[in-house]
């Protein structure tokens, strides 16, 4: 085989001229000779007296401020916060929820001479936000006012309620605590008798028209629904938040007639009935900086800090003010850009947002999503750094829009808390131009290339 291959080797070099042995040793020259050039040399050779210069910077100037968010949509939530808690920088955050409740059947009857022994509404725990050996003092209203399923309700929303509170109910939000229901034992729930203080909605209930049990329309107009909400707290606190759309949330109607004992029946809160969350937040037990920057509206703060927070509270808008001079001192390729959000506090209170958003500013009314985000999240970013504690997102296309198109107006960008609507957390971050230390700062980090 070896004597093959030499006699083969041995045909085709006597083929090859010398001409080719020249040409084909200039080739192979040339071509190891690119192999080593670096990244940054390849293709330099195609721009005769140019040379691409890539620069990074993280200097430059950014505007940064936070304002109270009007309010967000808050209906048919998968999940409920019922609660109060003083957050010491944010101030007192309170949530109440209004809900229909409907018949689980059509047509039940309650028997001749139906006589109320109790009524009892259990929710079912998702989770605490908080302190769980707090204390708090939850009220149940009747609702006085119509709530429709397909209407949009906004957490800033109130409606009106009849007198009675059937509650006045004291409770440490505990969710893995177990209750005891006669022989059963349930757990991640909390039961509230709506029939200790007064037993006249119970009475309502139980005596109810058949025709108002025949419709499920017709009972939601006799029966309106239920408004929870608790008393203020001036320290501490919990928001618990429960799962509405599930049948372990309901209320439950026990009683007895002339033919039995010990009789039971539910009403149940679905996912295709009317209810929203009323979130309202009190920011003038917040700390003195918080309250300058954002209620008296000192925009100059933003350089030490500024902040988020989740349940219709905070959002802060972001500028870039002299990007567009990149534009003027020549052509610009962007190659990233990374807005760096580092947080103020070693430990978030109460833990960080898992997410945050990051939109356009289209007009002053309407908001759009960055290209970049298109790009996935991976790419995009937002999500909680907890060993750096901070959050980044990439805007390279974002910056190259605003370098490229100078006659666009920079009305900025706005960040807060991705799903705010049901994410109560809040996040504290480093300034723009903090005093205290100026290499953990809020920034810019541009990577670009001049092209000419």
């Amino acid at each position: 085989m070896t004597k093959l291959l030499n006699q083969t080797k041995n045909r085709w070099w006597r083929r090859v001229s010398p001409l080719q042995l020249i040409a084909l040793t200039i080739f192979t020259a040339f071509f190891v000779s690119s192999c080593t050039k670096t990244p940054s040399q390849l293709g330099a050779d195609l721009l005769p007296d140019s040379t691409l210069q890539v620069v990074f910077t993280d200097t430059a100037s950014i505007v940064a401020y936070s304002q109270r968010i009007d309010t967000t949509r808050s209906d048919e939530l998968l999940q409920s916060y019922i609660g109060s808690i003083h957050d010491p920088v944010f101030g007192q955050t309170n949530s109440s929820l209004y809900t229909k409740i409907i018949t689980s059947t059509v047509g039940h009857r309650f028997g001749t001479h139906p006589k109320l022994d109790s009524l009892v509404l259990q929710l079912t725990y998702a989770g605490v936000y908080g302190d769980t050996n707090t204390y708090l003092h939850l009220h149940v209203y009747e609702l006085a006012q119509d709530l429709f399923y397909d209407s949009v309700y906004y957490s800033n929303k109130t409606l009106s309620t009849l007198g009675t509170d059937y509650a006045d109910y004291v409770f440490q939000p505990r969710p893995n605590n177990k209750v005891f229901i006669g022989s059963d034992t349930v757990s991640k729930v909390v039961r509230i008798r709506l029939s200790d203080y007064s037993t006249e909605l119970g009475e309502k209930l139980l005596n109810a028209d058949t025709t108002v049990l025949d419709s499920n329309e017709l009972f939601m107009d006799y029966f309106k629904g239920l408004y929870l909400t608790t008393d203020v707290k001036t320290e501490g606190g919990a928001l618990p938040y429960f799962t509405t759309n599930t049948p372990t949330t309901m209320m439950t109607i026990y009683y007895s007639n002339d033919e039995n004992d010990s009789l039971r029946y539910a009403y149940t809160i679905t996912s295709a009935i009317g209810r929203f969350g009323h979130y309202q937040h009190d920011y003038s037990t917040a700390s003195q900086p918080f309250r300058q920057q954002v209620i008296d509206q000192d925009t100059t703060l933003g350089k030490e800090q500024f902040y988020v927070q989740g349940l219709a509270g905070i959002k802060t808008l972001i500028k870039f003010p002299q990007i567009k001079q990149f534009a003027r001192s020549g052509k610009i390729g962007i190659n990233e850009a990374k807005l760096v959000l580092p947080g103020i506090e070693s430990t978030p209170y109460l833990g960080a947002p898992a997410r945050l958003s990051l939109i356009k500013i289209a007009t002053d009314s309407t908001y759009t999503s960055l290209q970049d985000e298109s790009e996935g999240t991976d790419y995009f970013g937002g999500t909680y750094d907890s060993v750096n504690n901070a959050y980044e997102f990439r805007i390279t296309q974002y910056i190259q829009s605003l370098i490229q198109d100078t006659t666009q107006t920079n009305r900025g960008l706005l960040l807060f808390v991705n799903n705010g609507s049901i994410q109560p957390e809040r996040f504290i971050f480093s300034g723009t131009h903090p005093s205290n230390d100026s290499t953990v700062r809020t920034k810019l980090k541009l990577v670009y290339t001049r092209l000419d």
